[in-house]
């Protein structure tokens, strides 16, 4: 039977990236699907760059399937989704990070895994592509977005790879703003909690830039650490660590996990590639990692943003 083709949103969370949300638009624009049957809506977070300046030329050059929402008032990329999702004018929504890139027959085939009526959130497979050859690139690359292993076991997806029917969110709810890391993982559990099946199409590859310096994969690390204690916070029943414990000396010191870490690494192609000091330093690499996401765990807990706790407890 011939596949149905459906209307698809995808959603572009962006803040001041100009350069990566080039590279993303120009990769969704060649997507070869109907231009009647897909939008592309940027969804910038208050952007003061390029970054406006490279979204309206593509609405010039593409207005029949570009287009922007903005989000002023929350700073937060899931807040920014939330205002993709709510403008949406189809019945699947695809989210692709500002500095992604995807092949030309990549809504082809979501729509070809959704003409499946029982299908209603999938993750892909994220393949991180090197730009520069360094051990921190490496590190990313060996380790970053284990989709498969999030939807088996955490019960979801990265947003950067998420596709899902629009009506799932207007039965469990849309994305939590106020949560700066998480969200994803908060609303698929949300999604999992309500009886819907999760699934990874490895078939399905989208490219995301290697994070190469330890600096901004610490950056990210100290944000999911403090993501990681605002959902502690908002939702105790399920991700709640005791204060007393978030000072407790293993949590710096992972000596299982770094075993662990190096024991898995045993199968990995590139690792096996690479001089026994360069495991050695991408190993300190993953200490470091791991260390600076308790880190932002304990920042939040002591020094973040207080209002978000008066405001839950005014609600």
């Amino acid at each position: 039977m011939p596949i149905k083709k459906k209307k698809i949103s995808v959603i572009v969370p962006v803040y001041n990236d100009p350069i990566g949300l080039k590279d993303t638009l120009e990769s969704l624009v060649e997507q070869d699907f109907p231009a009647d049957l897909f939008e592309i809506i940027v969804a910038d977070n208050g952007s003061n760059d390029d970054t406006l300046f490279i979204i309206n030329r593509f609405i010039r050059k593409y207005p029949e399937i570009v287009r922007m929402v903005q989000e002023k008032k929350i700073r937060s990329s899931y807040a920014a989704r939330n205002k993709g999702i709510t403008e949406a004018k189809s019945s699947l929504i695809c989210f692709i990070d500002s500095d992604m890139t995807v092949t030309n027959d990549w809504l082809f085939k979501i729509n070809k895994i959704f003409d499946n009526h029982n299908v209603v959130y999938i993750g892909c497979k994220v393949d991180v592509t090197l730009t520069k050859r360094t051990l921190s690139g490496l590190y990313n690359k060996m380790v970053a977005f284990p989709v498969e292993f999030y939807i088996s076991e955490l019960n979801f997806a990265p947003t950067c790879c998420l596709t899902v029917r629009k009506d799932i969110f207007s039965r469990v709810g849309l994305f939590d703003p106020n949560l700066i890391s998480g969200g994803d993982h908060e609303f698929g559990n949300r999604v999992y909690e309500a009886g819907y099946k999760m699934r990874y199409e490895p078939d399905i590859v989208m490219q995301h830039p290697a994070r190469f310096t330890l600096r901004k994969l610490l950056k990210k690390s100290f944000r999911i650490g403090r993501g990681s204690k605002q959902m502690s916070f908002y939702y105790p029943d399920r991700y709640k660590m005791g204060i007393t414990k978030i000072f407790n000396p293993r949590y710096f010191f992972p000596i299982k996990a770094l075993l662990k870490f190096v024991w898995t690494m045993r199968e990995n192609d590139l690792w096996n590639k690479l001089t026994c000091l360069e495991q050695l330093l991408i190993s300190l690499i993953h200490w470091s990692y791991l260390s600076t996401h308790h880190v932002g765990y304990i920042y939040e807990s002591l020094f973040g943003d207080l209002k978000y706790k008066e405001r839950h407890k005014n609600e």
